[in-house]
């Protein structure tokens, strides 16, 4: 993980030093949504060893801190590649829990903010722009690792969409506006016995705003 971090930074610095590549970098505050619930009511039984990954539904809430940057290897250009790491500091969750066998469950609910850890997970992935005016859209798709409990039990990966708003202030700074939506697919466990969590699955939403700054360009 640490080595990945590093490889984007050096790409970062590596890219910033061409006088055509464009590089934009946002630091960004927001409030983000994980769950595993997708039903109401819900389900009232599964067979062993399917979801709920560890027999638990998750409804929990985040303070979300985010740094992202886009490369445009060309200043001007709609294609470029996008990195972003950010962390969500749960301050409301539940857990609900079923209790019973086979297909006889009931739940019971309860909080578990102590329970709750800050997640961590980093991202990289094409990104897809089109400006006009003092104003642009863009497009991060990236591929998420990270983890819920600070990589003590697993390592999970999944999808990252970002659909943004930029509008600048001035020349070299904009104001950001973004929507998030993380799709957890898998964990692979740390565990002799299990190689991965067959049942996971957890969905992330949210929303960022922030200030954001461009390097480089065909005018630096």
């Amino acid at each position: 993980m640490r080595r990945f971090i590093l490889a984007s930074l050096l790409l970062i610095c590596v890219f910033s030093l061409h006088a055509a590549a464009e590089i934009s970098l946002v630091p960004s505050v927001g409030w983000t949504y994980d769950t595993n619930v997708f039903s109401d009511p819900l389900p009232t039984g599964y067979e062993e060893g399917s979801h709920p990954a560890g027999g638990e539904f998750l409804k929990r809430q985040n303070i979300a801190l985010s740094l992202s940057s886009d490369i445009f290897f060309i200043s001007g250009s709609r294609f470029g590649l996008s990195f972003a790491v950010y962390s969500g500091f749960p301050y409301h969750s539940t857990s609900i829990i079923p209790e019973g066998e086979g297909y006889d469950w009931e739940y019971a609910v309860r909080d578990s903010l102590k329970s709750q850890h800050v997640s961590f997970f980093i991202s990289c992935g094409p990104v897809f722009r089109y400006s006009f005016g003092s104003a642009s859209l863009s497009l991060p798709i990236r591929f998420s690792v990270g983890s819920y409990d600070w990589f003590t039990s697993g390592v999970v990966i999944g999808v990252h969409l970002q659909p943004t708003v930029e509008i600048d202030l001035s020349e070299r700074m904009f104001l950001s506006f973004s929507l998030a939506y993380d799709a957890h697919l898998m964990k692979f466990l740390f565990s002799m016995r299990q190689a991965y969590d067959p049942g996971y699955i957890m969905l992330t939403a949210g929303a960022y705003c922030g200030v954001g700054f461009r390097f480089g360009g065909q005018d630096a």
